[in-house]
């Protein structure tokens, strides 16, 4: 029986792509707002990006995502998940996302709202 399908994620411009770089050498695929060339782009163009590429995405910025999740589940649309944490240093957020990764499937995350301080 094969392992269900990891999340993919998509850090949106609050998280170091460095942290995208760690995620990667541990075999997971992440894509960032730095990388993409989207840092100007409102959080409902962040979340079609991510939607449409089938990942998660995560952010501090719960304050902004949270009402597009509940727009989303108003108008029958899904996304793949909302993954939020607290600021934390690079290495807790890692490891933190690593846990999610691991204990959590695509599938499951779909239309999801996820805290990373789950994953301690």
């Amino acid at each position: 029986m094969s392992l269900p399908e990891a999340p993919r994620l998509h850090l949106n411009e609050n998280l170091s792509p460095r942290l995208a770089e760690q995620l990667r050498k541990h075999g997971f695929d992440v894509t960032t707002s730095h990388e993409m060339d989207m840092l100007a782009e409102p959080d409902d163009v962040q979340l079609a990006f991510a939607t449409a590429e089938q990942r998660a995405i995560v952010s501090f910025n719960v304050r902004d995502f949270a009402p597009l999740h509940d727009e989303y589940q108003a108008a029958g649309r899904e996304h793949w998940g909302m993954i939020f944490s607290t600021q934390e240093p690079l290495n807790i957020l890692f490891q933190r996302l690593l846990r999610l990764l691991n204990a959590v499937s695509a599938e499951d995350l779909k239309n999801q709202i996820r805290w990373l301080n789950e994953f301690q």
